[in-house]
C-alpha cells in the first residue's frame, strides 16, 4: 500500500498576483505553497494541473513541493498552456512551446517526474499520465468554447490554421496516447481533465470539461479542471479530486491523500 497526496488547479497566479517586484512575488508564492503542504500527509504528491498562467510561479511552486517530499509527480493542465502578454508569445513562440519549458525545467529540479504521457514505476507501483484533452462537437460545444471559454484567446496553436483544428489536435495527441496503455496494468492514471462527467458535480455535462474515453485504464485515477473536491466510484473506477480553484470559489486550501 502506498499512501499519496493530491491535490489540482492551484491557479496560483490567482492567489499570489503577480507584481513586478519579482522578488517579493517569488517570496510570496514560495510562503503560500509552504502553507498549502503544512497539510501534506504522505510522502509523494501528485498535481493534477493549472499551476499558473506564469511558468515560473509553477516552477517556484515544484521546487517547493520537490523540498517537502521525496516524490512529487505532475500533469500539466489547459491553464499551463495559457499565452497571456505578447513577451510571453515572444519567448515560447506558442503555447506548445510555453508547455514544453515547463517540461523541461520542472525535469531539472530534485524529487520532481512530470508526467508527459509517460509511464513510471515508482516503488513498484506504476504511474501514468497525460493532460488529456476534450473535444467540442455539437454546434453548442463550440459556442461554449469559442465565445466563452478563455482557451480559446489564451491557447495558441503556431502549427493549427483555425482554432478548431488546435483543439482536435491536442485531442487526438493525447488519445493517440492513451490507446497505447490499452492491456497495461497501472496503479494510477493521472490526467488534468476527467475522462467521464463527474457524478458529483453540481453542474451539467460540457463537453469542453471532460474526455470519454473508450476503456478505463486503471482502478485509480487523480484529475482535476472541473474544480471538484470529492471522491466517486464510476465502472471500477475511484476517481480523486482536490482542486484548489479560484480564490472567489472559496474551496478548502488543502491537500487530501488517498492510497494505492
Amino acid at each position: 500500500m502506498m499512501k499519496i497526496d493530491y491535490v489540482s488547479d492551484l491557479h496560483l497566479n490567482h492567489h499570489v498576483r503577480f507584481i513586478p517586484n519579482q522578488e517579493k512575488w517569488e517570496k510570496r508564492t514560495r510562503e503560500w505553497a509552504k502553507r498549502l503542504m503544512d497539510s501534506k500527509e504522505a510522502n509523494v504528491l501528485v498535481i493534477a494541473g493549472d499551476f499558473s498562467e506564469w511558468n515560473r510561479q509553477a516552477i517556484w511552486f515544484l521546487e517547493e513541493a520537490g523540498k517537502a517530499y521525496e516524490q512529487v509527480f505532475f500533469v500539466t493542465g489547459n491553464h499551463d498552456y495559457y499565452l497571456l502578454s505578447k513577451s510571453q508569445r515572444r519567448i515560447y513562440g506558442d503555447s506548445k512551446g510555453r508547455h514544453l519549458n515547463l517540461i523541461e525545467n520542472a525535469r531539472k529540479i530534485p524529487n520532481v517526474q512530470p508526467l508527459c504521457r509517460e509511464v513510471i514505476n515508482y516503488k513498484g507501483k506504476v504511474i501514468a499520465g497525460d493532460s488529456l484533452w476534450y473535444r467540442p462537437v455539437s454546434p453548442e460545444d463550440w459556442f461554449f468554447f469559442i465565445q466563452i471559454s478563455n482557451d480559446s484567446h489564451y491557447i495558441i496553436h503556431s502549427q493549427a490554421s483555425t482554432m478548431k483544428e488546435g483543439v482536435i489536435h491536442l485531442y487526438q495527441e493525447a488519445m493517440d496516447w492513451y490507446h497505447t496503455l490499452n492491456g497495461q496494468h497501472i496503479d494510477l492514471m493521472v490526467s488534468h481533465i476527467p475522462p467521464l462527467h463527474p457524478p458529483i458535480s453540481p453542474y451539467p455535462r460540457n463537453a469542453c470539461y471532460d474526455c470519454p474515453v473508450p476503456f478505463l485504464v486503471s482502478e485509480n485515477w487523480i484529475c482535476g479542471h472541473q474544480h471538484i473536491q470529492g471522491d466517486f466510484q464510476k465502472n471500477g473506477t475511484h476517481f480523486w479530486m482536490n482542486a484548489i480553484g479560484y480564490p472567489d470559489e472559496k474551496k478548502e486550501c488543502k491537500i487530501r491523500s488517498m492510497d494505492i
